[in-house]
């Protein structure tokens, strides 16, 4: 039987510092959807954008190295059915990482992809998504360090 822990000492301490370096992006995030359609400067878009993109490649490395792994390998169905589902959302996060950097790159061009209205809204789909995102996986690595060590039959 295998047991639902982090196969390396420190595992989950990785996943939950780019968890927060997510939350603080989300933070930024929020800020310039509270100040369009002004106040935002090319500088900040431009670094934010890229600080989006890499941090949620990290984030997705280090589930694919200790979240999705664990839940892959256990005897319960449904948790082998959630990394499937999991590492298919990772494509999707990348996409909508992908628009949101491309708009938020524009924002200080002479010709912005969206209007102000509508890249706040792209702005507040995406960050109160990924918050919504990493919280139900910060809950899930609570619950799996409850999980006790496996042995004995498969439930």
């Amino acid at each position: 039987m295998i047991a639902l822990q982090p196969t390396e000492p420190g595992r989950w301490a990785a996943l939950q510092r780019c968890y927060g370096q997510l939350l603080q992006l989300c933070d930024q995030l929020e800020d310039i959807a509270d100040r369009l359609p002004d106040r935002v400067t090319a500088a900040e878009t431009k670094a934010l954008a890229k600080a989006i993109l890499a941090a949620l490649a990290d984030t997705h490395a280090e589930e694919e190295l200790a979240l999705l792994p664990a839940l892959a390998m256990s005897p319960k169905p449904e948790l082998r059915r959630l990394a499937q589902r999991l590492r298919q959302e990772h494509d999707a996060d990348t996409q909508s990482a992908l628009e949101l950097a491309e708009v938020l790159v524009s924002l200080n061009g002479r010709q912005p992809l969206l209007s102000p209205d509508a890249t706040g809204y792209l702005l507040r789909a995406f960050f109160e998504s990924v918050r919504r995102h990493v919280r139900s996986e910060q809950d899930l690595l609570i619950l799996l360090d409850a999980i006790p060590p496996a042995s004995g039959a498969p439930n």
